[in-house]
């Protein structure tokens, strides 16, 4: 892929996100987080990796994108924006993939997962999270993210883009942590666990952009 092309996509999501007017709900938790463990793995839906990106750009933090076709030229993008990328998946390179970001997070980094990615189901946590959290005892920061009438692509996860100089939230939730040692029915309880704290802080961040524009 071009170099062009990914500092195109840099420079486009950058300029974008300069002009929204993004809020930070129920920033506690993540100062909880940050407090008692340093670092987190940062846990969120597909649909709001835009906002998500820019919002978090920066701030040195770990990510896994697909070995798929469409994930070099995230990788590739979002590296550009101060991320660094792990490539693998649910389908391809995933349990090595997994065990690298573990260490990432054993050795002082900050993970970032797209728990439902990067096929889906929509809104479907998958269960490397889980592993990952286990792994490296960093504990999982569920947040999500809402935009005012966004543009909404016909894709898998309904994926999310901001107009220019509209409103943005994101919504923190509770730290999850998770124990080291788990056998299958611990997993998914972790597992389905994680995707409610997901669903609240969705509508959470609903809510407050409700509340803004009533206000």
């Amino acid at each position: 892929m071009s170099p062009l092309i990914s500092l195109f996509g840099a420079g486009l999501i950058t300029t974008l996100g300069h002009t929204l007017s993004i809020k930070l709900v129920n920033h506690k938790h993540l100062d909880q987080a940050k407090a008692n463990n340093r670092h987190v793995i940062y846990a969120f839906w597909h649909e709001g990796l835009l906002v998500a990106t820019y919002a978090f750009r920066r701030q040195d933090i770990r990510v896994l994108v697909s070995q798929h076709r469409d994930g070099e030229y995230i990788s590739r993008t979002i590296e550009r924006m101060g991320y660094t990328t792990v490539r693998g998946s649910s389908t391809r390179g995933g349990t090595r993939a997994l065990f690298r970001m573990a260490a990432a997070g054993v050795a002082g980094s900050d993970l970032g997962v797209t728990v439902d990615g990067p096929r889906g189901p929509r809104h479907r946590v998958k269960p490397g999270i889980i592993y990952m959290a286990g792994r490296s005892g960093l504990p999982i920061l569920p947040f999500a993210v809402s935009c005012a009438k966004p543009y909404i692509l016909s894709s898998w996860d309904r994926f999310m883009i901001p107009w220019p100089f509209t409103r943005a939230v994101i919504a923190f939730g509770e730290p999850l942590s998770i124990p080291g040692e788990m056998d299958k029915d611990a997993i998914e309880t972790y597992r389905l666990e994680l995707e409610n704290r997901l669903s609240t802080v969705r509508t959470a961040a609903d809510e407050s952009l409700t509340q803004e524009k009533i206000c």
